[in-house]
């Protein structure tokens, strides 16, 4: 780089893909860098400019380009298919314009790929080849299937696309593409247009028309799911079982998270020489025993053996040791019996505990099925049993809660008669305290009546 030029004015270095130098060629390139010749201008090319060092950064002057539009590429494709006396269909031009995110590099690469086939005319079906992408009606009409609710129709056609060798992982991607659209639609529809500049008016009236028939709530329930599904779908075992539990868990309806009600002392008797007044007469309400979803239950993180208790959960804990442990109860579930045990119990609405007996309440027959099988139904029965310290039997229904079974609660602790509580019991009363701290109730003594 000492050397001056011997013909032109400068002499211009175009370093490609610079954040992938290693830190001792960083350190030698600073060198240079720090002292520039006069006559030498660099250009540092870069998708990932937050890998370059600072100081290399401190010292460049920077340039930001912004993705090309997709018509501009077609065109521009076109233009140069015109002058090599080559055709294209507009679809298929598009289509390459669409899948390369506004490179033009990477389009005219894909170009000459296509051209290599030798066809006068390029068209739809071989970009779609090349790219190893499934086509836009496909993945409309199962979204079609998803808002109308078609599990079964769904699975078909999920396993029909596999028979006909469509890539999973890609099928899941390009269904997330989808329901993004989809869901721009739902939020603001008349700015779709300027978001979804990579979809074409067919496809836009297409997510339009399915953001009205579905809410947004699904919308993104599906989302989240499909796109967790693309991730799992590179190490799992069964690539097809992961999308159709996605499939599966996208029906379920949008669970709500429910709100803690405020806590309520059970009503219990008043001690004769203590008298609670106050202003204030709240209504008690029933505890809500609706079993919480598993996105909403508070349990520790993952990995973590299941706890065992000294002395067996009692009767009325059992609901609340359950849901607070769910998540970890998933896993070891998973690693005994699989995913698809996993799915089927993340489908629970409620839970009944009725001594040793354990209600589930399902949303859909499927995951009542998957639970009743010989081999999941006594893997639930031993980890719950570990879990509450107890022998237990599991009993699945189909339905929003449990129906037909009433909960046992524990009978109430009774004072014996010779044990007569002393004053230091009485200001340390529950109720007393409660009544005291929360509703400003005052305590008082009630002197004994000596009238015999």
């Amino acid at each position: 780089v000492h050397f001056a030029p011997s013909q032109a004015r400068y002499k211009v270095y175009v370093i490609d893909e610079v954040h992938m130098l290693t830190p001792e060629a960083f350190n030698a390139l600073l060198k240079t860098l720090e002292e520039p010749p006069p006559h030498v201008i660099f250009v540092l090319a870069t998708t990932e400019p937050h890998k370059i060092p600072d100081t290399v950064l401190s010292r460049c002057q920077r340039f930001d380009f912004r993705r090309i539009p997709p018509y501009k590429v077609a065109g521009w494709l076109a233009h140069i298919l015109e002058q090599e006396g080559r055709s294209a269909e507009p679809a298929a031009l598009e289509m390459i314009a669409r899948s390369t995110e506004g490179s033009m590099r990477d389009a005219i690469s894909l170009t000459d790929q296509l051209l290599s086939y030798g066809d006068a005319v390029i068209t739809e079906e071989q970009v779609r080849a090349v790219r190893g992408t499934i086509s836009s009606i496909a993945i409309a009409a199962l979204v079609d299937e998803l808002v109308a609710g078609d599990a079964s129709g769904g699975l078909a056609t999920i396993n029909q696309m596999v028979a006909e060798g469509i890539d999973l992982r890609q099928l899941a991607l390009q269904l997330v593409a989808h329901l993004r659209a989809v869901l721009l639609c739902q939020v603001n529809a008349e700015q779709a247009r300027e978001l979804l500049t990579d979809l074409s008016d067919e496809q836009l009236a297409v997510a339009q028309a399915q953001a009205v028939e579905s809410s947004r709530d699904a919308t993104m329930q599906a989302l989240k799911l499909f796109n967790q599904a693309s991730l799992d779908i590179r190490t799992a075992t069964q690539p097809q079982l992961v999308l159709e539990m996605a499939w599966l868990d996208a029906l379920e309806p949008p669970v709500e998270t429910p709100v803690a009600p405020a806590a309520v002392y059970a009503p219990a008797a008043a001690p004769a020489d203590v008298k609670i007044s106050s202003s204030m007469s709240p209504a008690a309400e029933p505890r809500v025993k609706e079993f919480a979803s598993t996105s909403n239950a508070s349990a520790p993180a993952g990995g973590q053996p299941l706890p065992r208790p000294a002395e067996p959960v009692p009767d009325n804990e059992v609901v609340e040791v359950l849901r607070a442990n769910w998540t970890t109860l998933l896993q070891a579930a998973e690693t005994a019996q699989g995913p698809q045990l996993r799915g089927a119990l993340r489908t629970l609405r409620n839970v009944v505990a009725s001594g040793n007996d354990i209600h589930f309440a399902f949303a859909r027959d499927f995951a009542k099925n998957v639970v009743e099988k010989p081999a999941n139904r006594q893997c639930i029965e031993d980890l719950i049993g570990q879990l509450l310290g107890r022998r237990v039997h599991v009993h699945c229904q189909v339905g929003a809660q449990v129906t037909g079974v009433t909960e046992q609660q524990p009978a109430p602790a009774v004072r014996s008669a010779a044990e007569k509580p002393t004053e230091a019991d009485l200001e340390q009363d529950p109720v007393a305290l409660h009544a005291q701290h929360e509703l400003g109730a005052v305590a008082s003594k009630i002197p004994p009546d000596n009238k015999e």
